[in-house]
């Protein structure tokens, strides 16, 4: 009998032929109103969610896991046990309320990450956030502070991530009963009332007064606050023998990669007629701390200066911060104790200390004062020329500091007048007095407002998209605008010039601006650029001040054009005023 042979076939289905229950639809991290977000600050409360989709119905139920990944890839957070019926179609669990400071370690990009079980499916999903730090640094009065004679007290901070700032000063430790407390618009400092009306108010010499800065989101809730400080008053007759100032603040070398560490070089110097012994410098860069700093300088000699070195990293997240250095001495002058810089990832913003700008031709040093002088002045110069310059007073070198000041914008125009070259005299239609020019805090023997200065990137005529010169005033107070159609910008622009609307694509682009106060004594407004928050982006400004006695019949303004964006946009004025 012959043996029978039985050929066996194995049918091999593709992977992808198998029917899956499980499939993920997403995963999302929401703030505590349930907004999902990518960007979140420490103080805050967020919502971890999980969805999936059960093709058919099984008796098992889908079990949960939430993992929260630092920016190391270490799990901080871990959270089992929620789970959902596996009936056939969506099926989701979420996490609410869960404070970020149970697991923030650092700032940086966290990890959301999701997983699903069903049988023995499973399904992982991930979701990526940022978390950033609205760490609040009190820079003035700094602490233990003694014998302020500062009228009005301005308290003065350093921070980031918070839409609005409450300041609360009481006189116990524990802020109980605090008699005043307010809350700015924003801003980075804030006067205490000269007069107040409430007896409980007014700051007694003498006696010790608590503070505090509490940083709130838009809806009014406290996202971060910072330590208690103190400082007490004193009589305004105390005499001004102790003054150390931080004098400079530069980037040691331009910033161009901002992943890495940023160098700066702080300068301080002893102001007063007194030594000073064991003075310390603090530095932060968008309000956290450098980890070189504090510094100490052992001894200081009146009309010595030395130079300090830090090092720091851009907060994650930020294009621009603030830089702030402080000498934390009790002196008798704490106006100049602290000095900023303002740092972004233009690497043609900032320059080393010592830099010095190309040639200027006569042709734009005389854009540059038509500018400064307004529309209505280039008019009515239509059709001179610009052929020479002269001072008598001072060298050529020191000529042209003043004219690369007047450019640069670190000078302003006070008034300037137009001779006939065929006789030698003034045309009347064209007649003001003598040109001067004062460069800002030196010159003109006016000291910058308040106590930090900007070395920031200068305006430049030539930049396409933007307008800037000199109107009629438009209120008491700095009006700002985020235009983004075609009709605002007409009815702003008719508002300051009777020239031709300038064309812009509002499809790709919106326009930001800002127009200064009446009140301000303002000689220029600068546009410093944008960078992103925790609730949008924000644009920052700055306004020169005017020299003293200066007519404020006409206001400044300027209007840029920056990338369309439909997110929240805010204007936020750096300087500090008078």
């Amino acid at each position: 009998m012959r043996a029978m042979r039985t050929a066996v076939f194995l049918l091999l289905l593709p992977a992808a032929a198998y029917a899956q229950n499980l499939t993920g639809t997403g995963a999302s991290v929401a703030d505590s109103s349930g907004q999902a977000r990518d960007t979140f600050s420490s103080g805050e409360t967020i919502t971890l969610r999980q969805q999936v989709n059960i093709n058919a119905t099984t008796q098992n139920s889908v079990a949960f896991t939430f993992d929260v990944l630092s920016p190391a890839g270490t799990v901080v957070f871990s959270q089992t046990g929620n789970a959902a019926p596996g009936t056939a179609g969506g099926a989701q669990s979420q996490l609410s309320g869960i404070s970020i400071s149970r697991f923030y370690n650092q700032p940086g990009s966290y990890t959301f990450r999701g997983k699903a079980s069903l049988g023995t499916e499973s399904v992982t999903q991930t979701a990526s956030f940022i978390i950033s730090s609205p760490n609040i640094i009190l820079v003035y009065p700094p602490y233990g502070a003694r014998g302020l004679s500062d009228n009005p007290l301005t308290f003065r901070w350093a921070s980031s991530g918070a839409t609005r700032y409450r300041l609360t000063v009481a006189d116990n430790a524990g802020l109980y009963n605090a008699p005043y407390s307010a809350v700015d618009s924003g801003e980075n400092f804030a006067s205490y009332p000269e007069d107040p009306t409430d007896p409980r108010q007014k700051l007694v010499p003498d006696q010790v007064y608590y503070w505090k800065i509490e940083g709130l989101d838009a809806a009014g809730n406290v996202i971060s606050e910072s330590n208690v400080y103190n400082f007490s008053m004193g009589s305004a007759t105390a005499s001004l023998t102790r003054d150390v100032a931080v004098t400079r603040l530069d980037l040691a070398s331009p910033a161009m990669d901002l992943s890495k560490p940023l160098s700066f070089s702080a300068s301080l110097s002893d102001m007063g007629s007194s030594p000073e012994a064991d003075v310390s410098v603090s530095f932060s860069l968008g309000g956290l701390p450098a980890g070189d700093s504090p510094k100490r300088v052992i001894s200081l000699a009146p009309g010595q200066t030395v130079q300090l070195d830090f090092s720091a990293f851009m907060p994650p997240g930020q294009e621009q911060a603030l830089a702030v250095a402080c000498a934390d001495l009790f002196d008798d002058n704490m106006n100049d104790n602290c000095k900023t810089l303002l740092v972004g990832n233009n690497p043609g913003a900032q320059q080393p200390a010592g830099g010095s700008g190309a040639q200027l031709s006569y042709d734009e040093i005389f854009q540059a004062i038509l500018k400064r002088l307004g529309p209505d002045a280039a008019k009515s110069l239509q059709g001179y020329t610009f052929e020479s310059l002269g001072c008598d007073n001072c060298t050529q070198g020191e000529l042209q500091q003043v004219i690369a000041a007047l450019v640069s914008g670190d000078a302003q125009l006070v008034s300037a007048s137009v001779a006939d070259a065929g006789a030698g005299t003034e045309t009347p239609e064209a007649t003001a007095p003598q040109a001067k020019t004062a460069a800002a805090g030196e010159q003109s023997g006016e000291a910058p407002s308040g106590e930090t200065s900007f070395d920031l990137e200068p305006v430049n005529a030539s930049v396409p998209g933007e307008w800037s010169g000199y109107t009629g005033p438009q209120g008491k107070k700095i009006s700002t605008f985020v235009i983004r159609n075609a009709k605002q910008w007409a009815e702003v622009w008719g508002k300051i010039s009777s020239e031709e609307v300038p064309k812009v694509d509002f499809g790709k682009s919106m326009i930001v601006g800002v127009i200064s106060g009446s009140e301000d004594r303002t000689a220029a407004v600068r546009l410093l650029g944008q960078r992103r928050t925790d609730y949008g982006i924000a644009f920052d400004y700055y306004q020169i001040a005017a020299p003293a006695g200066a007519s404020a019949a006409r206001v400044p303004y300027i209007f840029r054009v920056y990338k369309r964006s439909d997110e929240k946009a805010s204007l936020s004025r750096l300087d500090v005023g008078d």
